[in-house]
């Protein structure tokens, strides 16, 4: 069984893992090459274009439970050790 000291060295390497990671996301540079990709004459056909809107409405959709999670694992945290 883990103690409380390892349980901490574990949670900061996953949580700090997890925000480089979502910091590296946020720069958004792969998303800003395909807005130029897409003006290209004749770059998608009907079934593409649903298929890229599917897939970007979804990663949007998850951006807003990362959103939402991440608020309320803080909002968690912050209740640790309160009383009441």
């Amino acid at each position: 069984m883990l103690k409380h000291e390892d349980h901490v060295v574990v949670l900061d390497k996953k949580i700090t893992e997890l925000s480089d990671a979502l910091a590296h996301l946020g720069k958004g540079t792969s998303l800003q090459e395909l807005l130029k990709i897409i003006r290209f004459p004749g770059w998608t056909t009907p079934a593409e274009f649903a298929f890229s809107v599917l897939a970007v409405d979804a990663m949007r959709a998850q951006v807003k439970v990362l959103e939402t999670m991440s608020e309320q694992l803080l909002a968690a945290g912050k209740m640790v050790g309160r009383k009441g």
